[in-house]
C-alpha cells in the first residue's frame, strides 16, 4: 500500500540527517507530519525503529513551528520525552499530530501523538527554542 492520503503533500525537507529517513508529508491544513511506513524504518524483529519514531516527532515539532509560527529557522530541542505505546509495521501509515501548548519569549511546549489510524503508538512532549546562530 504506497497512496497518500487526501490533504497530504509532500514535505520539502533541508540537506541533513532527515533526508534519509524517507518521505515525509504535510497536512495542507492540520499541523500533521506523517510517513508512509517503508522496510528501511523497520528493526531487527520486523517493526518500526524506535529511534525513527523518536526522529518523526521530533522532525514533525520542528515542521510544525517552522509553519505556524513563520519561523525563518529551526527550532532546537532542548528536552524530548518519549512514551512507546504499540508496534508500527511495514506499509502503515503513522501520522504525528502535533499540539503548540505554548510560545514564551525563550522557550515553546509541545505535544505529540504518533498514530496509525486511530491506534496511539507513540506519546512525546518537549521543549525548545528557536535557534539564534547560523544556519
Amino acid at each position: 500500500m504506497t497512496d497518500v492520503p487526501e490533504g497530504f503533500a509532500p514535505l520539502e525537507v533541508s540537506p541533513g540527517f532527515v533526508r534519509f529517513c524517507g518521505g515525509f508529508y504535510f497536512h495542507n491544513e492540520l499541523p500533521i507530519v506523517a510517513v508512509r511506513i517503508g522496510p528501511e524504518h523497520l528493526n531487527s524483529v520486523r517493526i518500526v525503529h524506535g529511534g525513527f519514531l523518536a526522529t518523526v516527532a521530533d522532525s514533525a515539532f520542528g515542521v510544525v513551528f517552522k509553519r505556524q509560527l513563520g519561523t525563518p529557522v529551526p527550532s532546537i530541542t532542548i528536552n524530548l520525552n518519549i512514551d512507546y505505546l504499540g508496534a508500527v509495521r511495514e506499509g502503515e501509515w503513522l501520522e504525528a499530530h502535533v499540539d503548540v501548548l505554548k510560545v514564551g519569549s525563550s522557550f515553546a511546549n509541545a505535544s505529540c501523538l504518533l498514530k496509525v489510524g486511530e491506534r496511539l503508538v507513540l506519546r512525546a512532549n518537549g521543549i525548545f527554542t528557536i535557534w539564534k546562530g547560523k544556519v
